[in-house]
């Protein structure tokens, strides 16, 4: 569409405007975008008008690329979002991140009725901003997580399986150096990674000289590297596809709206959203990630014993690192671990950080964060990086179950806490990981068995593939 512009002066403030005007013009609905997703505003400030149409084009499209295309925020969009809203549904699941979107497919396709609230945008929490894997935990071995471990490198087979259109297999270089862990019990942490899981067609750890195959990305003093497969994924995808395939099973979907109160009335659960209307139900799920406890007393007004740690991870970009395609694990000496990842064919991502934080807002990167992920990065690598480089950064808020003193080794498996508030269930949910997500919505299913009606279909989602 040709573009008329209005001449602005050069100014941040100015450039916000003119891509509204650039993606109003672009979209099939004819509909004005009037504003933008948060980490989108964030971006955008950092920007001046670049004087041509062109490069205007130049700057959506990386914003696009930046944000996972979610640039444009929610508008008038309640009246349509709420005409297809039942009144009753037999389960509420409250939280539209990946555990939610994949209770409400399995739920929805053996013919329960599903209700999936989100107070936002599906996936825009914790499940859009990880590291895009679907993995094994090679690092949880170290904490003696081997039941966690299995589960996940099993369902890391199942999920490239049903996902293979937005997934893929990429080696890991582990540079070795002693001074942090040696070379025996890296390669044996990497054999119980190879077959912990069982059969799988992804390729087996190895072990090779970093000096021959990689000789331009790391310092020289990194002879040895090892090399072990998992899978890079959109998440975000991930979870909307989940979403809606649930959709097309006949759950109810509902974004951009908050569950403001639920209590038991005439021996069901009613749920009381943010425009006022109410729904009824038997069942009531609580899979709202890091604001689970704030859901929980806030809004359901139940107490709970359960303690969670609330972990931000952050993760930084910047322009492609290297031309290989190869990720790298990078070694700490506080034992930790960082990724480099070929990112969307231009970029790297680098993460993750663990920093405790009080609230699942603090979800912003600190200067700190930033400063660690590049003297990490900088360890390792021939060519060295500095806050210039970054183009973009991103944090996401993970509630860890209380265990451990520090964040590290804070345990990733999931809880179910199931309370009966007068002979209705309230399962909440804990913890749980991207890889899992799918094993953990079967166990949903098994656990509020007797309070579902009861279904034919058994088990499934491991069999059929995600559109």
């Amino acid at each position: 569409v040709p573009l008329r512009l209005p001449p602005l002066r050069e100014r941040t403030e100015d450039v916000a405007p003119l891509v509204a005007h650039f993606l109003t013009q672009g979209r099939e609905d004819g509909l004005p975008v009037k504003s933008f997703a948060p980490d989108a505003i964030k971006t955008l400030k950092g920007w001046h008008w670049p004087g041509n149409v062109r490069e205007l084009e130049n700057l959506v499209l990386r914003l696009a690329v930046l944000h996972d295309e979610t640039i444009i925020a929610a508008d008038a969009v309640e009246a349509e979002l709420m005409a297809d809203v039942p009144k009753k549904a037999r389960a509420v699941i409250i939280g539209g991140g990946i555990t939610g979107a994949g209770i409400s497919l399995d739920a929805s396709s053996r013919g329960i009725s599903t209700l999936l609230i989100e107070k936002s945008d599906f996936s825009s929490g914790t499940s859009s901003r990880s590291t895009k894997l679907i993995h094994g935990g090679l690092r949880y071995l170290e904490n003696y997580e081997f039941k966690l471990v299995r589960e996940s490198l099993k369902e890391r087979e199942i999920v490239y399986k049903i996902a293979k259109h937005i997934s893929r297999p990429i080696p890991f270089i582990i540079p070795h150096t002693d001074k942090i862990r040696p070379a025996w019990l890296i390669k044996f942490g990497l054999f119980l990674y190879d077959n912990l899981g069982g059969k799988t067609n992804i390729p087996k750890s190895k072990t090779f000289d970093l000096n021959k195959k990689f000789p331009n990305i790391l310092k020289e003093k990194y002879k040895t590297g090892f090399q072990y497969f998992d899978i890079q994924i959109d998440d975000k995808k991930l979870t909307k596809l989940n979403a809606q395939d649930a959709k097309k099973n006949k759950a109810k979907i509902l974004e951009y709206n908050k569950v403001k109160k639920a209590e038991i009335i005439n021996n069901e659960w009613v749920i009381s959203l943010q425009n006022r209307k109410k729904i009824k139900s038997k069942v009531l799920i609580n899979a709202s990630g890091p604001w689970i406890n704030e859901t929980l007393h806030k809004n359901i007004k139940i107490k709970s014993k359960n303690k969670i740690r609330l972990v931000k991870g952050s993760h930084i970009i910047t322009k492609k690192l290297y031309k290989e395609d190869v990720a790298f694990t990078f070694q700490n000496t506080d034992k930790r671990i960082i990724f480099v990842i070929p990112y969307k064919k231009h970029f790297s991502l680098i993460g993750t950080t663990e920093v405790e934080v009080k609230s699942p807002e603090n979800n912003g990167i600190s200067n700190q964060e930033i400063q660690y992920l590049i003297k990490s990065v900088n360890n390792y690598l021939k060519k060295q990086i500095s806050k210039k480089d970054i183009v973009d950064t991103y944090s996401g808020i993970r509630p860890l179950i209380e265990d451990f003193k520090e964040a590290s080794k804070v345990t990733r498996d999931y809880v179910f806490d199931l309370h009966i508030v007068k002979k209705l269930p309230l399962l909440n949910i804990y913890g749980g990981k991207l890889t899992t997500y799918r094993k953990l919505s079967e166990k949903v299913l098994i656990d509020l068995k007797k309070f579902l009606p009861k279904t034919k279909k058994g088990p499934w989602t491991d069999k059929k593939r995600l559109f």
